[in-house]
């Protein structure tokens, strides 16, 4: 007689839902936030069986847990919506906000595939940095709770007047209402509200105030959104819901569970559309606002859709052929983002939702099976006509916000942070068609070509010239990536990143730095070489600094591939100045001889 363990652990099991066996805890139980625990059982013989049988058989141990869990499950929630429950004993605050888990309520077995996150086996199980309680309950009514009205209110505030006015996830009026309400009565407490009240919270924290994933207010209000995840999942047609769901991907996005963000775009959209938030005529009979709101929040699932799917280079959900929405209006006062002095006005939602159209093309050229049959000629015609659209997209941001000094002169910090992630994701989508992405197999291959000695020869410390031979040509508009790569590191050291923006941007901060260190090794006489200097310093600073809060690898040896390049670029302008091949005159900047020798003999090779 053999012993066997279940590949499934016990939460897929009592789910009906396929596990990945990720150890030690699978992608179902990160996502529900759950115990994640695999019951070992013994295959009885034959034999066995024959000589146990009995008119009454009594139930596998396992069985008898799974039962008895899923029947308080079951009473739990009667209690919570009959109003029955019973007070509870004083507990402290955190202990009144544990995980919630209806893996065993009927209603979450026959839920439609459309509200729950599927196939989540294709993606990496993420990595948990704060590990949620073991004990699985579910919060009643009167055991949701907050901190006083007098300290959230700030909070609140800051949130609505400087992240909600740009990136409406939320109505104010209906919001504010819904929060008085609240601390007005327990009648009026519900767990979705509850749940709204603790993302706006986190959001406030986390990307307005900045503060890391282990603050203590932020991790509260995360656990409290996670324990109820369940249930945003089985709302069903709950605009609410769809709202805290977008708003935890937002905040994953930039977090180390940022595979969770691409778990949840999935629910997202197919929430999105089962509300009909993409078809116009389920809209009919709404008010002018309603309906304006509704459009707001299928742009934000629609932009994130595409952005998750670019980032896990999987397919995404809401095609432009089943859509028939209007953009935001370009007047619209939510989604706008102003200068300090208010000449500078330009709707940043609309923005952002016809980029995601761009991100949409992009990546059937690099993803899709079709594209894989494209010949030569039509890929090279498809890249043309992206760049186009390009083009002509970003000649519809002001002029004076396509430079990191315009934009750091002219902008309030939390616009300044939202344009730098547009640039950000603008230059990823340009570097990404042209082949020339971190990731990129033939990317990575020329970049490691310059660390050969055949390539560049390093003897005595001392940098040898270029031997080009078979290296093939840079790829078209090279200097215009470089030029979006040299915005985009201006801006990231503008100022010190937040934990979030390093999350956020860390892969397209390194293609950018890459970008910029071979250039100066292919053109080191180049007009802004001794910027692109001094902006590589920085640079390395601040991706230092950004390293303590990222794991070992591939990041420490994505850096230390970068200083390595960087230390042969920095030689191959030390050989112009040497020779006296650099020109004099660099921009406005006169360079005297011995300026140029003090820049050389100020150069590290070490």
């Amino acid at each position: 007689m053999q012993s066997s363990r279940r590949k499934a652990c016990d939460y897929c099991v009592s789910r009906k839902i396929k596990c990945d066996g990720q150890k030690p805890t699978c992608s179902n139980c990160t996502l529900y936030a759950v115990s994640c625990q695999t019951t070992v059982t013994r295959r009885a013989s034959a034999r066995d069986r024959r000589l146990n049988q009995t008119p009454s058989t009594v139930p596998q141990p396992d069985r008898v847990a799974v039962l008895e869990e899923r029947l308080a499950t079951i009473e739990a929630l009667l209690a919570v919506f009959a109003g029955q429950t019973s007070a509870p004993e004083p507990q402290p605050h955190t202990s009144a906000l544990n995980d919630v888990d209806h893996s065993s309520s009927s209603s979450d077995r026959t839920a439609s595939e459309a509200h729950t996150p599927l196939d989540v086996s294709a993606f990496q199980s993420a990595a948990i940095t704060d590990p949620l309680p073991q004990t699985v309950k579910t919060p009643a009514s009167d055991q949701l709770e907050l901190a006083p009205l007098s300290e959230i209110l700030p909070v609140v505030d800051n949130y609505f007047r400087n992240y909600n006015a740009i990136i409406p996830l939320f109505d104010e009026t209906a919001f504010m209402r819904m929060l008085l309400d609240w601390f007005s009565g327990s009648t009026k407490r519900t767990m979705i509200s509850w749940a709204a009240i603790n993302i706006v919270l986190a959001i406030s924290y986390r990307i307005v105030e900045g503060r890391a994933i282990d603050d203590p207010a932020f991790a509260q209000c995360t656990q409290n959104v996670r324990s109820v995840m369940s249930d945003l999942m089985m709302q069903g047609k709950d605009l609410m819901g769809l709202q805290v769901l977008l708003g935890m991907v937002i905040l994953f996005q930039g977090s180390p569970d940022f595979q969770l963000a691409i778990v949840l775009t999935a629910s997202v959209v197919r929430l999105t559309q089962s509300l009909g938030l993409h078809l116009k005529q389920a809209q009919a009979g709404l008010s002018r606002a309603e309906k304006a709101h509704r459009r707001r929040l299928f742009w934000l699932s629609y932009i994130y859709d595409k952005e998750m799917a670019q980032r896990s280079q999987s397919p995404f959900l809401q095609l432009d052929s089943e859509t028939d929405m209007d953009l935001p209006e370009p007047e619209d006062d939510l989604g706008a983002i102003s200068s300090s002095t208010d000449n500078i006005r330009f709707n940043y939602l609309r923005t952002i939702a016809k980029f995601a159209f761009i991100q949409g093309k992009a990546h059937d050229l690099l993803y899709s099976h079709k594209s894989q049959k494209l010949t030569q000629e039509q890929r090279t015609n498809t890249i043309v006509r992206i760049e186009d659209m390009l083009e002509e997209w970003t000649r519809e941001i002001p002029v004076e916000l396509h430079t990191a000094e315009g934009i750091e002169k002219l902008l309030p910090p939390v616009s300044r942070d939202l344009i730098m992630s547009l640039w950000f994701h603008h230059a990823e989508c340009r570097i990404k068609i042209r082949s020339i992405f971190t990731f990129e197999d033939a990317w990575i291959t020329r970049v490691k070509r310059y660390l050969f000695p055949a390539l560049i020869d390093i003897s005595d410390d001392v940098v040898g010239k270029v031997r080009r031979g078979d290296l093939p040509p840079l790829p078209p508009k090279w200097s215009q990536c470089v030029g979006y790569s040299r915005t985009c590191m201006q801006l990231l050291i503008a100022r010190r990143p937040t934990e979030y923006t390093v999350w956020l941007h860390t892969c397209s901060s390194y293609s950018c730095l890459v970008l910029l260190i071979i250039n100066m090794i292919e053109f080191p006489d180049h007009s802004l070489v001794l910027q692109d200097r001094e902006l590589l310093d920085g640079c390395f600073s601040t991706l230092g600094h950004m390293g303590s809060n990222l794991p070992h690898e591939p990041y420490r040896t994505l850096l230390s591939v970068s200083q390595q390049l960087y230390q042969r670029a920095k030689g191959q302008v030390s050989l112009m100045l040497a020779e006296g091949d650099v020109i004099d005159e660099i921009g406005d900047f006169q360079m005297s001889p011995s300026m140029a020798w003090a820049i050389l003999d100020d150069m590290d090779f070490q």
